[in-house]
C-alpha cells in the first residue's frame, strides 16, 4: 500500500491572537488562514503592513505558535515537533539577519551547515558556491560584499540542507536592476528543484515574474487565493491603447477628454496615441470615429494589459 506524499506546506484553519498590553486590547493578527504548496510551486503572500502576513511566516518557520489552527511541513506539525518540522525549511530573512558579517562566505557556509547538522558540508558548500557564481567571492568577509552578492550568500546558507520548503522575506528589497534579475533567475532554479516557495513582497513586479499563485491577505484575513493567470483574466477590463500616425488636434482632445480619454507620449516608433479608459469598450468606437474624421493614420488598437500591482490595487480597495 502507497502513502500520499505529505505537502511541503500546510496552513489549515490558523490564527493567532496576542494579549492584551500596555492597557491595549487583544490583538487578533491573523483569522483562519489556510493553504498549501505543492513541491515546485512559488506562492506570494502579499498584504499592506501590519495585514497578518509576517506573523504568518513567523508562525510556518516556526517562531510563534498559532492560538488556532494547524501547519505541518511535509507532515510534521511544526507546534508539537518543531526541530524535526523546520529541519526540512530554509529562509531568507530580510535584511540578512542569519548571515554573520565578520565571518567570511566560506566560514559562513561552514557555520550554519554543522548548525544544520548537514553531512559532508564542504561538498553542499561547494555545489551551492558554484550554482550561484560565488567563486570569486568565498574568502572575502560578507560584510564587505554588495547587497546582492550577501542575498546570493544567504540563498545558499539557505539551501545548505536541501529544504524542501524555502521562505523569502521581502529578497529583493535593496537590490539593484542586475542583483534583482539574477536573484529571480536563482529562485526560479531552486523551484524546479522541487522545493516549495513562500514568497512575501512589496514588489508587485517581482510577485508577478515569480510565482505560480497568489494569496493576498489583509486584516489577518485571507482575502484572495488563485493561480496568477486566473486573477489577471479575473480582473482584465477592455481599455484600449491607440496609436496613431500624426498629432491629434486640441479640440478632438478637448472633446474626448469627457469620456476618460488621455493623450500617450510617443513611442519608440514616434507613434503617438490615446489611451481609452477601462469599463466603457462603446467608447473606442466614438474615438476611432474622431479619429478617422481628422483623416489621421491608425496604425494599432489594442487592449492593454492589467497587471498584479493593479488587481492587488483593486482588491485591497475593495476589502473593509
Amino acid at each position: 500500500m502507497t502513502h500520499p506524499i505529505a505537502s511541503p506546506v500546510l496552513v489549515e484553519a490558523v490564527s493567532k491572537q496576542y494579549p492584551p498590553r500596555a492597557g491595549r486590547d487583544p490583538l487578533l493578527a491573523v483569522q483562519g488562514v489556510s493553504f498549501q504548496v505543492a513541491p515546485g510551486e512559488v506562492l506570494a503572500l502579499l498584504g499592506p503592513n501590519g495585514a497578518g502576513k509576517t506573523t504568518t511566516i513567523k508562525m510556518i518557520a516556526g517562531l510563534l505558535r498559532p492560538t488556532a489552527g494547524r501547519i505541518t511541513l511535509s507532515g510534521v506539525d511544526v507546534a508539537s515537533d518543531r526541530s524535526r518540522a523546520v529541519s526540512t525549511l530554509g529562509a531568507v530573512l530580510e535584511g540578512n539577519r542569519n548571515l554573520h558579517w565578520k565571518l567570511t562566505v566560506r566560514e559562513n557556509l561552514a557555520y550554519f551547515g554543522a548548525l544544520k547538522g548537514v553531512r559532508d558540508v564542504r561538498r553542499r558548500s561547494d555545489l551551492l558556491v558554484d550554482r550561484l557564481d560565488l567563486g570569486s567571492h568565498v574568502t572575502k568577509r560578507v560584510g564587505e560584499l554588495s547587497r546582492g552578492l550577501q542575498q546570493r550568500v544567504a540563498i545558499a546558507i539557505a539551501l545548505l540542507g536541501e529544504p524542501r520548503v524555502l521562505l523569502l522575506d521581502e529578497p529583493t528589497l535593496g537590490l539593484d536592476v542586475l542583483a534583482g534579475r539574477q536573484f529571480q533567475q536563482s529562485v526560479k532554479a531552486i523551484a524546479r528543484s522541487g522545493a516549495a516557495i513562500i514568497l512575501t513582497t512589496h514588489q508587485m513586479e517581482v510577485a508577478q515574474s515569480l510565482s505560480d499563485r497568489v494569496a493576498i491577505i489583509a486584516g489577518g484575513r485571507l482575502a484572495t487565493l488563485d493561480s496568477l493567470g486566473q486573477l489577471l483574466e479575473a480582473h482584465r477590463t477592455p481599455g484600449y491603447e491607440i496609436r496613431i500616425r500624426g498629432v491629434v488636434p486640441a479640440p478632438l482632445l478637448e472633446t474626448l477628454a469627457g469620456r476618460g480619454v488621455t493623450p500617450l507620449e510617443a513611442d519608440e516608433s514616434g507613434l503617438t496615441g490615446l489611451s481609452v479608459p477601462e469599463g466603457h469598450p462603446e467608447w473606442l468606437y466614438e474615438v476611432l470615429d474622431g479619429l478617422r474624421a481628422e483623416r489621421l493614420e491608425l496604425v494599432r488598437v489594442q487592449q492593454q494589459a492589467v497587471d498584479l500591482e493593479e488587481v492587488y490595487r483593486r482588491i485591497v480597495k475593495e476589502l473593509p
